[in-house]
């Protein structure tokens, strides 16, 4: 059998058997950051079954470089998701996804900051973008928090304050929105 290339991959994901597409997609861990493009080039552009295909070889990938013992390979893949969810031309739900893929295998340390904060402040990718930071929890991502948190608004701003209070954060106003009360009654407090 003839090793698995981005060539080949894009081939048998536009398959019409979905048992192609399947084993294809299963297979394009080992590619690596170089098929990234191309497969996001699809599943932007490809019908609805080729598009997932597509999405689920670059979930492979994540995957793959993100096992012990790879970490040249995910490096790359990092560095390539990164300059993916930067372009603004794919489609948000795909650039959304690209930021839980990096959510997956990005180290706080690699963490850019000031892209990170323009991200989390992106009207789109906002609320992704809060919840990969609260998964990495590190201090770079922390540090993003509390910036994106000095620019928020409203809603926003209470969801940030819930991430930072997650990753152990103390964070007095805004109160989380759990513990508002929503409707006035007329239960008296225990103890009172």
């Amino acid at each position: 059998m003839e090793p698995l290339t981005v060539e080949k991959l894009l081939e048998l994901l536009k398959s019409d058997n979905p048992i192609v597409r399947r084993d294809a997609w299963l297979k394009a861990g080992p590619l690596g950051a170089d098929a990234l493009p191309s497969l996001a080039d699809l599943a932007a552009k490809g019908d609805l079954e080729v598009s997932r295909a597509a999405n689920r070889a670059m979930w492979q990938i994540v995957r793959y470089a993100g096992a012990p013992g790879r970490e040249t390979e995910r490096q790359a893949v990092v560095q390539t998701l990164g300059e993916l969810v930067a372009d603004e031309n794919w489609p948000v739900q795909l650039r959304r996804d690209m930021v839980w893929m990096l959510s997956e295998i990005l180290a706080d340390e690699e963490l850019d900051e000031s892209m990170a904060l323009s991200f989390l402040m992106d009207a789109d990718l906002g609320e992704d973008v809060r919840m990969a930071l609260q998964r990495i929890a590190g201090p770079k991502a922390i540090a993003v928090l509390k910036a994106g948190m000095e620019k928020a608004q409203g809603d926003f701003k209470a969801a940030i304050a819930c991430s930072l209070r997650k990753c152990h954060v103390a964070v007095e106003e805004p109160p989380c929105p759990k513990l508002i009360p929503r409707k006035q009654t007329q239960v008296k407090p225990v103890g009172r």
